[in-house]
């Protein structure tokens, strides 16, 4: 009877370790709110780097990968508190890397402006010109 106990209690023991090891793990499991934020982050990153954000707003696309790169470091340590720090990262960079990309569209924006305006006075230059010129008599 001692040996079947011995095992009973080893059996349950392997059991009960087996299920604590599960729950430990499941609790270092990346949560939802992290994994979708890491995603929607590194696809408003990926979208910056395909529109050529970088030629217009440099600094504030390379800050955004920057706290992208610090946020997937925290994930990788797989714990509660660096995931939460990993999230108000990841947040923080998919701000940033939309800040870039609006910027780069406004000097885009800009730039197409005084195309256009440099474009007119041209024209009215040339208006100007051929209104000063004298007439040719016949």
């Amino acid at each position: 009877m001692d040996a079947y106990r011995s095992s009973l209690v080893r059996s349950g023991l392997a059991v009960g370790l087996s299920f604590f090891m599960m729950q430990a793990c499941a609790s270092n499991n990346l949560s939802k709110d992290v994994r979708e934020q890491m995603a929607r982050t590194e696809a408003v990153l990926q979208q910056a780097d395909r529109s050529g954000v970088a030629v217009n707003a440099l600094p504030e696309l390379q800050a955004a990968k920057d706290k992208y790169a610090e946020a997937k470091r925290l994930v990788e340590k797989k714990s509660s508190d660096a995931d939460k720090k990993a999230l108000q990262l990841a947040k923080q960079a998919e701000v940033d890397a939309q800040y870039a990309t609006a910027k780069a569209q406004a000097k885009t924006q800009e730039n197409a402006t005084r195309e256009v305006q440099s474009g007119v006075q041209a024209v009215k230059d040339e208006a100007g010109r051929n209104a000063a010129a004298p007439a040719a008599t016949p």
